[in-house]
């Protein structure tokens, strides 16, 4: 393991039980006051939460991989292979890794899956497991492929699972001193040990240091999070280092991240169109081998199958640097890239590539993508961030403050509180209104239809470079369905299309949960391989999605999505509750 990822850390574990130290201490000192445990004692108030939490963290770790091997098989519906049935060039890679850094793969799952991902979990080095979907094999080339799987090489090497299985203890054993605390607050304040007001006293002391841990559970989930971006940056760097090719990883990312990826109808269109050159159809023939290759090891039928009909990137081409440092500029620019990446276990990808950047600049290299973070926006995005997060994470919970607000005015002017409360329904009715045309503006069946990488580049004004999660863009895509939302997950009811620039993944949410099922059991199947037109709003968290309106199939099939017409219906149910109020108000009966 580096030096400075260990150092990095163990400070941060080192910072989490400092906090796990600091809330024993107060539990201590609680214990101490209120004379519920015996004197010299009170140490075992602090020892339970703890063996509970490492109980529960150390059976997850010890199941979670053969867990996670029914799950891979049954849900995923994925094939093991031994590393030496895998593609060459990545056994060939692999076996070298495993002999320098010590360490073995049972066996690679190969999701059939056209949206690209890759994991790897295990007990140990010597028990490391690893998935990739079919969306890696097909849509990288080969140097990105092996970046791919080098970046979960660094993983294993560098023992993430377990690091990461010490420190999500922390936030268990703060969350099991708030419950603890927050329950022995209530007992004493009814407590009839000595006086009432010592109990009172202990008990206010619990509630506020059972406040703080729960302000410390949420902090050091916070910073779980942060260990797991560091150790990622860490398992790029392996990467870099491994394959000596820190571009590749950089277009990896840019194609798993930003789904700007091509279809192999180009590659055959150039192997058989005599307009095309015989060097550029020998260029062809040999960026779809691999295709072939796969093929003759029984891993998937690239040309039978329709949902894999969709394939790699066009083998061999660049991509175009300013649309990437366009598409890139979003996690830079946008607020919310920030925001949301705090909660997230992995970098941005603009700044996972700026860092692949600097490696390369120190090996003497040119960067891949020399462009990123250089883009200038028509306008600061500040001002609608502010206006989204009040809208996101507000303006639900108006409904339940403005009716008793303006009621409580509308008594303290003498009028009847009914008034008030309708007219605080009226004004969330107003706000609900705004937020959701701003979620969900109008889109139209005769929008013209977009590609993905122009909703990914478009920073004219007022334009797609606005969106986030709560912000739409109407949008109207045409491709084919290649995937779904979560790889290979049978349950899983979004789509991956892909168009002749790139592939989104369409969100489709329905009113009722159950519904969901029922479309992921039946619909997606029949979906899988048929070109598409979907229709929505352009969504980015960051990875950009299609929140679905409705989807048209190439058989002549229509599937709604009734969500944003649910919100219209509740925004019209407060409206006519709020004017009923209002009526009563005025007019009792």
């Amino acid at each position: 393991m580096p030096a400075n990822l260990y150092f990095r850390s163990f400070a941060i574990l080192t910072f989490l039980w400092g906090l796990v130290f600091a809330l024993g201490m107060a539990l201590i000192l609680i214990a101490s006051l209120s004379g519920v445990i015996p004197p010299g004692y009170e140490y075992l108030i602090i020892i339970a939460p703890v063996l509970f939490a490492f109980i529960i963290v150390g059976i997850q770790f010890l199941i979670s991989p053969w867990i996670m091997d029914i799950t891979i098989a049954w849900v995923y519906k994925a094939t093991k292979y031994p590393v030496e049935d895998l593609p060459p060039h990545i056994r060939d890679f692999l076996y070298n890794q495993m002999q320098m850094n010590n360490f073995s793969l049972k066996w690679v799952a190969i999701i059939h899956d056209n949206n690209p991902n890759a994991f790897t979990y295990g007990h140990t080095k010597k028990r490391a497991r690893m998935a990739i979907t079919e969306g890696i094999l097909n849509y990288l080339d080969e140097s990105e492929q092996i970046a791919v799987v080098a970046h979960e090489c660094g993983h294993i090497v560098h023992r993430d699972f377990i690091w990461m299985t010490v420190a999500a203890a922390i936030p268990l054993i703060c969350y099991s001193f708030y419950q603890g605390l927050w329950t022995f607050a209530r007992v004493s304040s009814r407590s009839q040990r000595g006086s009432r007001d010592d109990a009172a006293s202990v008990g206010a002391i619990a509630l506020v240091v059972a406040i703080l841990a729960w302000v410390v559970y949420y902090i050091s989930h916070y910073i779980v999070l942060l260990l797991s971006r560091v150790r990622e940056y860490f398992a790029d760097s392996f990467s870099a280092n491994a394959t000596g090719d820190p571009g590749a990883l950089s277009r990896a990312l840019v194609k798993i991240a930003y789904g700007m990826v091509k279809s192999d109808a180009e590659l055959a269109s150039r192997m058989k169109d005599e307009g095309y050159s015989p060097a550029e159809q020998r260029q062809a023939a040999k960026q779809s081998a691999f295709n072939v290759g796969m093929r003759s090891l029984g891993i998937f039928d690239v040309s039978g199958a329709k949902s894999l009909a969709m394939s790699a990137y066009g083998r061999g081409m660049d991509l175009n640097e300013e649309t990437v440092a366009k598409a890139a500029q979003w996690d830079l620019s946008n607020p919310w890239g920030g925001f949301l990446e705090l909660s997230s276990t992995h970098p941005l990808p603009a700044k996972r590539i700026l860092s692949l950047n600097k490696i390369q600049e120190e090996r003497g290299l040119a960067p891949e993508f020399p462009g990123i973070g250089k883009v200038k926006l028509p306008e600061s995005l500040w001002d609608e961030f502010f206006i989204d997060l009040f809208l996101m994470y507000i303006a639900p919970f108006l409904f339940f403050a403005l009716p008793p607000f303006f009621s409580l005015i509308m008594a303290l002017l003498g009028y009847n509180p009914l008034i008030g409360f309708g007219i605080g329904l009226l004004v969330f009715a107003l706000i609900w209104k705004w937020r959701r045309n701003e979620k969900y503006p109008k889109v139209n069946d005769n929008d013209p239809t977009l590609t993905v990488v122009h909703c990914l580049t478009d920073q004219t004004k007022n334009s797609f470079y606005e969106a986030s999660p709560l912000r739409g863009k109407p949008a109207v895509f045409e491709g084919k369905v290649v995937g779904r939302g979560i790889p290979g997950f049978f349950l899983s009811e979004d789509l991956v299309i892909q168009d002749k620039t790139g592939i989104i993944t369409l969100d489709y949410s329905p009113i009722l949960g159950f519904m969901s099922w029922i479309f992921a059991l039946f619909r997606v199947p029949k979906l899988q391989g048929q070109m598409v037109k979907a229709y929505g709003w352009y969504h980015r968290s960051p990875t950009p999605i299609l929140s679905v309106w409705k989807i048209k199939t190439e058989t002549g099939q229509t599937f709604k999505n009734r969500w944003s017409g649910a919100n219209w219906l509740f925004m019209w149910i407060v409206i006519l509750l709020g004017i009923i109020s209002i009526a009563f108000g005025f007019f009792p009966i």
